[in-house]
């Protein structure tokens, strides 16, 4: 399968899919009432094309089972994922740095 950067959440199955295809996968949840997350998704992005890491974006409105799951209450929040475990959660004001730092040590 091609390398596809971002990914717009379907549903459970498609997220099930999704980390199964990479080791380490970015979630990153967000809503379309959030004008923060809308102007952050970029800085995400930005930083997972750096790694070469997918970002599946979930909208917590049109995904609340998937928001309920994962323990999601706030956005945006932001989930390493390394093998399909969650390694790193950032929410509110989160420090890319900090999610920078996490993705070397796993890299490395």
């Amino acid at each position: 399968m091609t390398y596809e950067p971002h990914h717009i959440l379907q549903n459970q199955e498609h997220l099930e899919q999704l980390l199964k295809l990479e080791k380490l996968n970015l979630l990153y949840f967000s809503s379309s009432s959030c004008n923060v997350c809308h102007v952050f998704i970029s800085k995400v992005l930005k930083l997972a094309k750096e790694y070469n890491i997918p970002v599946v974006e979930i909208d917590i409105q049109k995904h609340r089972e998937v928001a309920g799951q994962t323990l999601v209450f706030t956005v945006p929040t932001l989930l390493v994922m390394h093998e399909g475990k969650e390694v790193l959660r950032e929410s509110r004001f989160i420090d890319l740095q900090n999610v920078a730092r996490l993705i070397e040590q796993v890299i490395a």
